[in-house]
């Protein structure tokens, strides 16, 4: 007996909202046989970049003239975000702050002071940077997109124990998908915990039904708010918090819909165990 299943859920939101589809630099570390699983299934073929780090000592550009706010193309592309250090000297008497002395484009290598921050116009600074390897397909590693898997390939430049960085796309369906998978496992999980004896995984009540479906919008609800803050689309906090209010509506909502079925008192936070014996159509 089913309770809720995922047409029902998107029937609710995903008209409402875009999830994101597209991730930069998501840290994978390969295990001793070489594989690794990406956070995300249903990757798009041939989007994914792979990547290492070419050193771990950081290259150092001196002599880099700020003028204005033009952009500035340093000695190489393809840099690790959260890496740069921008200074007046080789000594870094004087450390500059990202996104408030200066602008940086890992991807493309690109720099530039901002305005009002602590670099003047037509002054020299001191980058360091890490650069990262790009990985060939087949060549330096596999990947299975359905699975969200990568492997080291024999041969190649790449080793096991290695940590990758990845850019990579999931379809839009794909990523939905996901979410509303683990919003019915939290959700089901929840109320697996509190049934009261007399009802189980096969009871078809109608408030089962209809709280399993408003317990999982809750947990969708928090996980838009989340990415709502990440996806650098416009007024993302307001988006963030219209979500997280839409999440408390549902959780409410749910909890008084299932509490002939559940235990006395309301759960909190239910312990993690999944559940085999709902079929989700």
């Amino acid at each position: 007996m089913s309770w809720t299943d995922e047409t029902t859920i998107k029937k609710h939101l995903f008209d409402l909202d875009k999830l994101p589809s597209e991730f930069r630099d998501v840290e994978v570390e390969l295990t001793a046989t070489g594989s690794g699983s990406l956070p995300h299934k249903g990757v798009v073929t041939d989007s994914e970049k792979v990547k290492k780090l070419n050193a771990l000592a950081p290259t150092q550009q001196t002599g880099v003239t700020m003028t204005g706010e033009t952009w500035l193309q340093l000695s190489y592309d393809n840099l690790a975000p959260g890496e740069v250090v921008v200074s007046s000297s080789e000594d870094l008497s004087t450390v500059y702050q990202l996104d408030k002395d200066y602008a940086f484009k890992p991807a493309e290598g690109k720099l530039r002071r901002i305005d009002g921050g602590g670099i003047s116009s037509g002054a020299s600074v001191v980058v360091n940077y890490l650069r990262y390897q790009a990985l060939t397909r087949n060549v330096d590693y596999t990947i299975d997109c359905d699975a969200g898997t990568i492997a080291v390939k024999a041969g190649g430049a790449l080793e096991p124990e290695t940590m990758v960085y990845i850019d990579y796309q999931v379809s839009a369906a794909s990523s939905a998908d996901q979410l509303t998978a683990e919003a019915i496992t939290e959700a089901e999980d929840k109320i697996l915990d509190n049934l009261k004896d007399e009802y189980d995984a096969g009871s078809g009540d109608q408030g089962l039904k209809t709280g399993a479906t408003e317990l999982a919008l809750a947990v969708i609800c928090r996980g838009l708010a989340s990415r709502a803050l990440a996806d650098g689309l416009t007024c993302s906090e307001n988006r963030s918090r219209g979500w997280r209010e839409l999440s408390q509506q549902y959780e409410q909502a749910a909890w008084r819909t299932l509490r002939p079925f559940l235990k006395a008192p309301l759960p909190v936070q239910g312990a993690k165990k999944s559940n085999q014996s709902w079929e989700w159509t």
